[in-house]
């Protein structure tokens, strides 16, 4: 059925009939942590499909559990010495083989090669010199087709001691040393997420820092070259000047947020990737509340809007790290996020979708536009028992076309989605076979619908490394356009309620 005769259609593995019906007030979600035999623990976790059968695997803190056709998950023996390591991991084709990797942050991290058979043996990294770090994701920073590594590191903080980033250069499977922080970046980063919001072909990266330091966006100028313009593009923070600090290495700063992790996602269906900050605050007023920065696309230059007041996240004191999915299946991406503290409660943001036009104010916290909040809180009664916890991915481990989750050590089975949906697994050209970067416009009747593939979210988390589309009560042919991390485009028509696997073309 492809527009296209070099894309190549690998297949269709699972069809369900949904039936097209109004979708549910409530979503509720079971806990079947036990009814899976499942013991993930409550480190960062990581989703993806290890040894290629299908169903996505999870790595939490250097154990890898194994995804028995959503009935049960087994814990991998590894006598490789992985389970030595207890951080959060990226899972990606480092070694372009086609079989998926695992990159582990802590104790200076360390690279292991996959083998398709749930086996793994090490591969080689450059040691990471910072003592302590928070998070990594895998992008293809120089357009070479091989994955890096941009690694976010923290801090010793009752040694007021921190770290610069650092980002390691792919060389043919081996991860090698290209690039630090200047000293004036000198932060402390605890999460990192990669986009080319910008759509000029080359990948950027945002850093979320901790102790109300402004954040990053490294704009990718090509050749290795980064430069920071988060603060051009008002997604640094507040920056508010009643506030000075210094970092350990007496770099000044103005109050802005302690960001524990944000993401990329396409909230609005625009077509242009947004940013959700996530926040922890204390109760004064110079540090910075939860955001939900839109982009303007090309009519405002890329800048972000600050639609924070409109999203109408209610203030909790110890929030952690946000993830996003579309929950209910109505073509809107909705979030769920943590907590740390005893007292506050994780929360799921159900996206409301009606979405106004975007206006020219870009102030921050300047009221755009007077509505319902675009975001609703889904309460207790999601079924989500709340525990403190940074641990927050989603997946569809069941592969029945609704997004679970995995957070503070248990897994939680959607079972009240209703509406149409795909999922869609890529397979990139090699060595970039797990097509981290690249874009999907799904089109449905008049909706488009927009997904980025990645490798990492919030604070060193990664969802499903398939991309799973919400189509409301849409159920007719799908158009797809995939535009590969590399700038190819391809086209091909489909179904709902499948779960595909799609190729890009061998060649050129």
């Amino acid at each position: 059925m492809s527009k296209n005769n070099s894309f190549l259609f690998l297949g269709l593995f699972f069809s369900f009939a949904v039936l097209a019906v109004d979708l549910p007030a409530k979503i509720l979600f079971t806990d079947v942590t036990e009814e899976l035999s499942f013991q993930p623990g409550t480190g960062r976790a990581s989703w993806g499909d290890l040894d290629n059968d299908g169903w996505p695997d999870v790595v939490v803190g250097g154990r890898v559990w194994k995804n028995l056709d959503g009935r049960s998950f087994q814990r991998f023996t590894i006598s490789s010495g992985m389970e030595a390591y207890t951080g959060p991991s990226v899972i990606a084709d480092f070694n372009g083989d086609g079989h998926l990797d695992i990159y582990m942050i802590d104790r200076g991290g360390s690279l292991w090669l996959g083998h398709g058979d749930g086996s793994f043996s090490l591969g080689q990294a450059e040691l990471n010199p910072a003592a302590a770090i928070q998070a990594a994701a895998a992008v293809d920073f120089d357009n070479d087709g091989w994955l890096d590594l941009y690694v976010a590191n923290y801090e010793i903080w009752d040694k007021n001691t921190d770290y610069p980033d650092i980002m390691l250069r792919n060389q043919l499977g081996r991860l090698a040393l290209q690039w630090t922080a200047p000293p004036e970046k000198q932060m402390r980063g605890r999460g990192v997420c990669c986009c080319d919001f910008n759509a000029d072909g080359k990948m950027d990266i945002y850093v979320s820092n901790y102790r109300l330091m402004p954040n990053f966006l490294w704009l990718n100028q090509g050749n290795w070259s980064l430069l920071d313009k988060a603060r051009k593009y008002n997604c640094a923070g507040s920056e508010r000047k009643t506030a000075k600090f210094k970092n350990g290495s007496g770099i000044e700063y103005f109050s802005s947020g302690h960001s524990i992790g944000s993401l990329w996602a396409d909230f609005n269906n625009d077509g242009f990737f947004d940013l959700f900050v996530g926040n922890f605050s204390h109760p004064p007023t110079y540090q910075d509340r939860p955001q939900l920065l839109l982009n303007g696309g090309p009519k405002k230059n890329y800048h972000f809007l600050d639609y924070s007041r409109q999203a109408a996240i209610p203030w909790q004191e110890s929030y952690g790290s946000p993830a996003a999915a579309d929950i209910n299946n109505d073509g809107y991406l909705d979030i769920f996020y943590t907590t740390c503290y005893k007292g506050d409660t994780g929360r799921l943001f159900i996206n409301q979708g009606d979405w106004p036009a975007l206006t020219d104010s870009v102030a921050p916290g300047t009221p755009l536009f007077s509505g319902s909040p675009l975001f609703l809180d889904a309460g207790a009664d999601c079924g989500i028992k709340s525990v403190q916890t940074v641990q927050n991915a989603f997946a569809d481990f069941d592969n029945d076309g609704k997004m679970d989750l995995l957070t503070g050590g248990r897994l939680y089975r959607n079972m009240e989605s209703a509406g149409h949906w795909l999922l869609l697994k890529l397979q990139g050209r090699k060595p970039n076979t797990s097509a981290i970067g690249a874009v999907v416009c799904v089109s449905a009747g008049q909706k488009k619908y927009y997904r980025q593939l990645e490798s990492n979210t919030g604070n060193g988390n990664q969802n499903d490394l398939r991309l799973h589309f919400g189509l409301g009560n849409y159920s007719g042919t799908l158009d797809l356009e995939i535009c590969w991390q590399d700038g190819e485009k391809t086209k091909v028509q489909t179904q709902s309620d499948q779960f595909l696997l799609l190729a890009q073309p061998l060649q050129k």
